[in-house]
């Protein structure tokens, strides 16, 4: 009968928290704090108790500081296997949102809990990594204990002394499961609150690529998102130290200020991919604009995150997508207003591309819900895309008799190591950006390198493959030149020597 109030309020074929029956208590009594980031954030303070684990949830958590008193709000008792348990509670259901063990330990009862229980006053010994001393759990004034009005401590204490934010969350507890939690003595630990202090699992890591198919999946196994126009940016967030790396390693944190201001505010450490993006009027991200931006108002550029890589030191990408994401939107709601959570639909990919075409937009990206996070392309996330547009290697300039300033670019691509030459653009430009490009372009003037090129009396300013510009094209000739292409931007984020054609002929 004791988990029967546990298990009501669960539909287990939708959560994978343990549904468990009680047991005989182990060896020694264990105890676990879990980080839970529901619709109200807080800590679930747990002790083994008769086969279950007794809970309380504590909304500021405990603390090391004899000075302070906590508010713990004792709810219903859960499993023993639950003191294990780590993972996302599907929205929808009980306790929605992710959970994560806090601190792990062992405790010791100064007395018989029971009688500690039926007193109103409970006073252990924990042995964790984070909490390690004397505790009490006092039951408040006027809570439905009667011995409690004995307690001279407690007469001091009520309700209304707690802070006031803290009451707001628990605002419909009843008044007989409320508590304070507060630190007799503890030993010298680092920790003297509640602070998240564990670093990232890794310090770079290799993105997850999308593979180009003109196929929309089908099916409840896919979820879509919006292909945004930006820069892709993995962020390490490590205490009040952020690193912005893009797609090859290269540093652009001085880069993105109020981006990296926003991703401060964050309570956690976590590492977060994503594409950093500046909108036009209509809402659309628009790639030209955000080189304008990066130049003149950095502080406007915005950071869409879709995937999260690690959460407080835990390394997340061998779980499903799904969960990743549950937990991403968690910890980006109330979160600074130039990150956005890349809200997705699951099963209507026609649709989501339909809405893309319509608006104008380049393309939709379809995942896996099941997918790890392998850190390299493959199917398991696919990009659609609304017209051609890829990235090319700059490798020549044209110029006229008349005009000594470039009249159009070449471009080319790698395959196996050889640089193929793909075709000329000439439109795309407005006369600061010929001038920006004109300048690059004589400063690394080299001898033709291009492996392959249709037509050797090509008369051009050959350059170093050095830059790459993201290129608009209708298409792909039988001869692997370019239809009616246009210049888009270039991609300092890109390193020339990993630029592969796409699309096939």
């Amino acid at each position: 009968m004791k988990l029967t109030t546990y298990n009501k309020k669960r539909n287990f074929s939708a959560t994978s928290e343990p549904q468990g029956r009680p047991q005989a208590k182990s060896a020694g009594g264990i105890f676990v704090i879990q980080h839970h980031f529901a619709r109200r954030e807080h800590y679930d303070f747990r002790l083994e108790h008769n086969g279950v684990l007794l809970s309380w949830a504590v909304p500021k958590g405990l603390s090391n500081n004899p000075n302070d008193k906590r508010l713990a709000v004792q709810v219903e008792d859960h499993p023993l296997e639950y003191a294990k348990f780590e993972g996302v509670i599907p929205a929808g259901n009980y306790g929605a949102g992710s959970v994560e063990i806090f601190d792990f330990g062992t405790f010791t009862p100064s007395y018989d809990l029971d009688f500690g229980i039926k007193k109103g006053h409970i006073k252990i010994k924990l042995n964790g990594k984070k909490f390690n001393g004397e505790y009490s759990l006092i039951k408040m004034k006027n809570a439905g204990n009667k011995n409690e009005n004995k307690n001279k401590e407690n007469k001091k204490i009520n309700v209304e002394k707690i802070n006031k934010t803290e009451n707001k969350k628990f605002k419909n507890t009843k008044e007989n499961n409320l508590w304070f939690i507060k630190c007799e003595s503890a030993q010298k630990i680092k920790n003297k609150e509640i602070k998240n202090s564990n670093k990232n699992p890794f310090k770079n890591c290799s993105v997850q690529l999308c593979t180009l198919t003109n196929k929309i999946p089908t099916g409840k196994d896919w979820v879509f998102e919006i292909k945004y126009d930006g820069y892709r940016v993995v962020t390490y967030k490590e205490d009040e130290n952020v690193k912005c790396l893009t797609r090859n390693n290269k540093d652009y944190t001085k880069r993105f200020p109020s981006i990296v201001e926003g991703i401060k505010k964050l309570k956690f450490n976590c590492i977060l991919d994503g594409e950093v993006v500046a909108f036009d009027n209509l809402g659309k991200s628009d790639f030209s604009l955000l080189q304008e931006k990066l130049k003149t108002a950095p502080n406007e550029l915005e950071y869409v995150v879709f995937d999260l890589l690690a959460l407080n030191g835990k390394d997340l990408r061998t779980i499903p997508l799904i969960k990743r994401k549950e937990m991403l939107k968690n910890i980006l709601i109330k979160s600074s207003k130039n990150l956005i959570f890349s809200e997705h639909i699951i099963g209507k990919g026609k649709q989501c591309f339909n809405f893309a075409k319509k608006n104008n937009l380049e393309g939709i990206v379809a995942k896996n819900i099941n997918s790890v996070y392998a850190g390299k392309r493959n199917e398991d996330w696919l990009k659609i895309k609304c017209y051609m547009r890829q990235e090319f290697v700059i490798i020549g300039f044209l110029t006229t008799e008349k005009n000594p300033l470039l009249s159009a670019i070449l471009v080319g691509y790698y395959k196996n190591k050889k640089l193929y030459y793909v075709g000329k653009v000439g439109t795309g430009f407005n006369e600061k950006l010929k001038k920006e490009l004109n300048n690059k372009l004589n400063k690394i003037k080299s001898d033709c390198k291009v492996d392959f090129l249709p037509n050797k009396k090509i008369k051009a300013n050959w350059v170093k493959p050095k830059y790459v510009a993201e290129i608009k094209f209708a298409e792909l000739t039988k001869d692997s030149i370019l239809r009616q292409p246009s210049f888009v931007g270039l991609r300092e984020d890109k390193d020339a020597k990993t630029i592969n054609l796409e699309i096939g002929k």
